[in-house]
């Protein structure tokens, strides 16, 4: 019998068990430990390097002055006004709602456009920019944690609507959305630099030693070809000839056309620069380099030039004209009412024949045509920089119709801009060369030391010299025989043409019957070319000939002009000293161009003289530049004088403003007080004020417009009023 077995007892961990398991246990705790410190200090030191970094430092930008932005003269055309903006230290913040609703009424914001703006995982953000000093201190006051108050410039341009086309402007950023301010965008802007803060123990923010300030490399300066005088009656005499032909815009172009420099560009209707979203969008746009139109009888100069330069047809031969009504592709072609027979080359220009020219450009063919109309720069680019620029249209002959030669010769089927234009007179003007536009005269940095020199550039030769010749004296005949008579000027040999060309309709299927471009190309003095103008007019209504519309224009401006040029103040002179000045500052370092310093607060020239290594001597009292010597322009050695005379523009800040005295001055002169004293000005002739109105010691109320009434010292040109 099988004996009885008791069943086995279970196993019980004995002591040594448990230790190697509670010893397993904390091995694999340390391993854990040790991987996660390996983790922390060798894989992710760096990111918890920079969170420790973000819990005690704070990178404060410090932006970089904007360059400023001068006429040829060293006058101030766009510059930098100091003021102060608010920004925040996310990382001090802990309720970030409750703080926008603290600010809301400080910064006159809606809480939540301030809440959104700190809806970011940057450190720092930027809550309003330049506020004025009133509205700091009482930021500063109301000691909000994490609140910061940096140094900040806003731009301004002084003489707001004179040049707002070519000027351009910025944005609340500082930038360029228009204008040189776009095209000179990266040269103007600079580098920013920025300040670094430690946080001690209790949150306060202090300089940090060991990561010292990188400081902002400031902008670079602009120098453009413009002169402002110039500009401002370009800008003043289209803007009378928009107003008495009630017309819907227009430009004027001032040009050299030894150089290709712009001198004036003007664009009607205009803008203040100050508060451009104010003006739509068309309103802003350079009309002068985006806008291309049909030019009617200014084009013909490419038909005269083609069969002259080709020998084609010489200015006494004589062309029939087919007593007014000449019949061709299907169409009849007439001279806007007149009934001419035989008519000379030279006369078919001066009356603006279109019968004339069509057999003219037939004779020449449309190769050649084409080919002369290319060479002047139509159908491409002028290549001023400016954005939006056109090339305008010039169909290539294989795209041409029967009746486009008759077209293309009196100004239609090709379209142009005024710049365009003016390139193309320039080359006539000049002795064949076609030119580059430019608008830039030169680059200096923040010191004045200029890094950038800008010469003409020929693009080609279009004429020969003496078929130039032959051509300024064919158009010297349009003013004083032809249709151009209303731009003559007694003792001025002004060379010219006029155009008058129909609008096309909106869907570009046909002409309208009410809507013109009425223009006016010119150049003087004809025997030796300085001035060459441009003046397009678009939908005049009381007239639309451009002999009755743009020709008069063209001669109130150039009257002003040349009494600008025989006044106390030479412009063109000092203009092209100015253009010497820059290639004598690259030959010596040393030297250095005297910037515009008139009008200027005391604090800010002192600043400037600083920078540029001069030293001011004041002459008198006061907390504003009245003149200035070495003038604007000079080139000067560093470390040398300048003499500052002061005026005071009110006796106090309090006391209401009162107009200046004017009568004496030179219009320079006049124009500046007026802009100190935030006066529009009107001005009737050139040369030193005579009279003003209001009279000196008026009260200026907002708004005010102070009229001058100036005479030059040379009897050269009648009063330049708009009847």
């Amino acid at each position: 019998m099988p004996l009885l077995r008791k069943p086995p007892k279970p196993k019980v961990a004995g002591p040594l068990n448990r230790v190697v398991f509670v010893e397993g246990f904390f091995l694999f705790f340390a391993i854990c430990v040790v991987l996660r410190l390996l983790y922390v200090e060798v894989w992710q030191s760096g990111k918890y390097r920079d969170l420790a970094k973000a819990q005690h430092y704070t990178a404060i930008p410090l932006e970089a002055q904007r360059g400023i932005i001068y006429d040829r003269n060293q006058n101030l055309l766009a510059l930098n006004d100091a003021c102060i903006s608010v920004g925040v230290d996310l990382r001090q913040v802990k309720d970030r709602r409750s703080l926008a609703n603290k600010l809301a009424p400080l910064l006159h914001e809606p809480a939540a456009a301030l809440l959104a703006r700190m809806r970011t995982d940057l450190p720092f953000v930027w809550l309003k920019r330049r506020v004025d000093a009133e509205l700091a201190q009482k930021i500063q006051a109301s000691k909000i944690p994490g609140l910061r108050l940096e140094k900040d410039a806003r731009r301004r341009y002084p003489h707001k609507e004179i040049g707002a086309h070519l000027i351009g402007f910025t944005d609340v950023d500082g930038r360029g959305i228009s204008g040189i301010e776009l095209a000179c965008d990266s040269l103007l802007r600079g580098q920013d630099g920025r300040r670094v803060l430690q946080r001690d123990a209790i949150g306060n923010a202090l300089p940090d030693l060991a990561m010292p300030e990188v400081q902002p490399v400031h902008g670079q300066h602009v120098y453009l070809t413009i002169d402002y005088i110039l500009q401002t009656i370009a800008t003043e005499e289209l803007r009378a000839s928009l107003d008495f032909f009630a017309a819907s815009s227009g430009t004027v172009t001032i040009t050299d056309p030894r150089t290709g420099e712009v001198l004036a560009l003007a664009c009607e209707p205009g803008f203040d620069l100050n508060n451009p979203g104010a003006y739509s969008p068309a309103t802003r746009r350079n009309r002068a380099v985006t806008d291309q139109v049909e030019p009617g009888s200014t084009f013909k100069l490419v038909t005269l030039a083609t069969v002259l330069q080709e020998k084609i047809r010489q200015p006494h031969d004589v062309i029939y004209c087919e007593n007014g009504a000449y019949k061709f592709a299907g169409k009849v072609i007439t001279d806007h009412g007149e009934r001419y027979g035989n008519l000379t080359v030279a006369q078919v220009l001066a009356n603006s024949s279109n019968i004339g020219t069509t057999k003219l450009a037939r004779l020449a063919g449309k190769e050649k045509i084409y080919r002369y109309a290319r060479d002047f720069g139509f159908g491409m680019p002028a290549r001023t920089g400016l954005e939006g620029e056109a090339g305008g249209t010039l169909k290539p002959p294989g795209d041409w119709s029967g009746y486009t030669i008759a077209a293309m010769a009196m100004g239609y089927e090709v379209s142009v801009t005024a710049v365009q234009m003016a390139m193309a007179y320039g080359a006539v003007a000049n002795g064949g060369l076609l030119l580059r536009p430019r608008v830039i005269a030169g680059i200096a940095d923040s010191k004045g030391r200029v890094t950038r020199d800008e010469q003409p550039e020929v693009v080609r030769r279009v004429l020969s010299r003496e078929v130039s010749a032959t051509l300024t004296h064919l158009l010297e005949g349009v003013v004083q025989q032809g249709t151009g008579k209303n731009a003559k000027i007694d003792g001025v040999r002004i060379a010219g043409k006029t155009g008058t060309a129909r609008r096309t309709l909106e869907n570009a299927r046909g002409y309208s019957s009410g809507n013109f471009l009425s223009s006016f190309v010119g150049f003087f003095p004809a025997e030796q070319p300085r001035y060459l103008i441009v003046v397009m007019i678009e939908n005049p209504r009381r007239d639309h000939w451009g002999a009755m519309v743009a020709a008069p224009a063209f001669r109130r401006i150039a009257e002003r002009m040349l009494g600008v040029e025989a006044g106390a103040v030479t412009s063109a002179h000092r203009s092209h000293e100015q253009t010497e000045n820059f290639s004598e500052m690259i030959m010596d370092p040393r030297k250095i161009v005297v910037p515009d310093l008139t009008s200027r607060h005391r604090s800010v020239v002192e600043e400037i003289l600083e920078n540029l290594e001069l030293k001011p001597i004041w002459d008198g009292e006061g907390d504003f530049i009245l003149n200035q010597l070495p003038p604007p322009g000079a080139v000067v050695f560093r470390n040398s004088p300048v003499t500052l005379q002061l005026f005071q523009t009110e006796q106090s800040r309090r006391q209401p403003q009162t107009m200046p005295a004017l009568v004496g001055l030179s219009l320079r002169q006049a124009l500046r007080l007026l802009s100190v004293a935030n006066v529009e000005a009107r001005v009737v002739g050139s040369g030193r004020v005579v009279q003003q109105y209001p009279p000196a010691g008026t009260p200026i109320t907002s708004g005010v417009r102070c009229e001058l009434r100036c005479r030059s010292e040379v009897p050269v040109a009648r009063e330049a009023v708009v009847h």
